[in-house]
């Protein structure tokens, strides 16, 4: 009985939070699309409201005026998350191989300089003025591509060590036997992991 009582108690308790932590995140929401709904003057002499004094769709009407810029802006972070998803996993496999390969000379060193990189960075301003001035991708679609594909240590990190993990050495040495070259073994590996 006694042992009843505690996990009802218990389970109210765990249900409260949860409930609590739901409206947290709910309630944020529920308050951007009501202010949307909401007149501006009114907005702007009385704050957000949950309970609005005068409604207005006059967002929405302007959305639907805009529409092309929307799309286009739509079509681009589709874009720019496509491409540079595309490229940067490629790149980040291309580096994650060789650091893979236990024969590689100065694997360490190299393995060291990147997670070395992951830790320290140039700074804002130096990738700014690099970016700007040596790259000049300044105001271009490249501006919002090139920095993610500077290879994201933390990804070559991770792919370096599925490599080395879950790839057994019979099988580098097997390709190699029948004459497969590292680019042949990478190309494997990558189709086969695709399927």
């Amino acid at each position: 009985m006694e042992n009843s009582m505690k996990s009802k108690r218990y389970q109210f308790i765990i249900n409260a939070v949860l409930i609590l932590i739901t409206l947290m995140i709910v309630l944020p929401f529920v308050l951007v699309f009501l202010s949307s709904l909401t007149d501006e003057n009114v907005l702007i002499r009385n704050g957000y409201s949950f309970f609005p004094e005068k409604f207005s769709f006059y967002a929405y009407q302007y959305i639907i005026r805009q529409g092309d810029k929307i799309l286009r802006a739509y079509g681009v972070t589709i874009l720019v998350t496509i491409i540079g998803t595309v490229l940067n996993i490629a790149m980040s496999a291309l580096m994650a191989y060789p650091l893979s390969v236990k024969t590689l000379p100065h694997r360490r060193a190299l393995t060291f300089f990147i997670f070395f990189t992951m830790l320290f960075n140039g700074g804002l301003v130096p990738t700014y003025l690099m970016y700007v001035n040596y790259f000049h991708i300044k105001n271009t679609l490249w501006a919002l591509i090139v920095p993610n594909l500077l290879l994201s240590a933390n990804n070559v990190l991770m792919i370096r060590s599925y490599f080395m993990t879950s790839i057994p050495d019979a099988l580098f040495e097997a390709a190699k036997i029948d004459g497969a070259g590292h680019l042949r073994i990478f190309s494997v590996l990558i189709c086969n992991d695709c399927n």
